[in-house]
């Protein structure tokens, strides 16, 4: 009767060892299941960001790409500019806080901090606009203005 009781127990112990590893593994998946949504999520909102910057783009004529001042512009087309402008602006201020809270990817953020240093510094347009919103708006971007201060 001894040999059936250490028999018992030994298979008790045995499928107690095999639950621990069948959960450890289980534990393991849901984890990497929800990294793997995570990253999912976080692609998605960094698109629709991208999305919304392509939008507001595309009231930007080329010859302000290219480098041209609002000047060269038709008033209409100057206003329609410097409000798109005046929207990227405040998109990068939304992004620029959105990194600070680890919403978006490192090498997203390198890619956006990038584009936002090269067009709010060489510019003319660009540049014109973010002057007259550090004047009338000091209270305002203020941590888009530490991004680009020198």
């Amino acid at each position: 009767m001894n040999y059936w009781w250490v028999l018992f127990l030994q298979i008790l112990q045995a499928l107690a060892y095999i639950a621990t590893v069948v959960m450890a593994a289980l534990v393991f998946l849901a984890w990497e299941q929800i990294k793997l949504v995570k990253e999912q999520a976080t692609t998605s909102f960094e698109d629709g960001l991208t999305q919304h910057y392509r939008q507001i783009m595309e009231s930007i004529p080329i010859n302000i790409w290219l480098g041209s001042g609002l000047e060269t512009l038709d008033k209409e087309r100057q206003n329609r500019c410097e409000d798109a402008i005046y929207r990227y602006i405040d998109l990068c201020q939304d992004e620029v806080v959105l990194h600070a809270y680890k919403r978006i990817t490192n090498a997203t953020w390198k890619e956006w901090e990038a584009g936002i240093k090269t067009y709010m510094t060489l510019l003319p347009a660009f540049k014109d606009v973010w002057a007259e919103v550090n004047e009338k708006r000091q209270e305002s971007f203020k941590e888009l203005r530490a991004l680009l201060a020198p």
